[in-house]
């Protein structure tokens, strides 16, 4: 796993990214897909993982502290706006995701649309 560019690639591509439910809030579905991005990182590569943060709460904090926006106005830029649609389907996308996907930091292509 390679922890800079895993958050480097997810905070650019994920600005405003719930768990299955759906939700229109940006700044919760942030915080939900980078929790499922944590949660795979712990399951698909435990030892690595846990040297990088310890445990999944504390790659979450860290991500989401960097990565999620802090406020709904702050997640996109004119003209574009927030798609719930896309949100929910990449947050989805991160819990899906493939351990050779989260080992390369690829991002869900679903994300690079939150803002349309």
């Amino acid at each position: 796993m390679r922890r800079p560019l895993i958050a480097v690639v997810l905070a650019v591509a994920f600005a405003g990214c719930s768990s299955s439910s759906t939700s229109s809030d940006p700044v919760a579905l942030c915080t939900q897909a980078f929790t499922n991005y944590c949660n795979r990182a712990f399951a698909c590569y435990p030892t690595e993982a846990a040297q990088m943060w310890t445990n999944a709460q504390t790659c979450v904090t860290t991500i989401i502290g960097t990565a999620c926006p802090t406020s709904a106005a702050t997640v996109c830029t004119a003209p574009q706006t927030f798609n719930a649609t896309n949100a929910n389907q990449c947050v989805t996308d991160f819990a899906n995701q493939t351990c050779t996907d989260v080992g390369n930091g690829v991002t869900p292509t679903s994300c690079e649309n939150v803002c349309t």
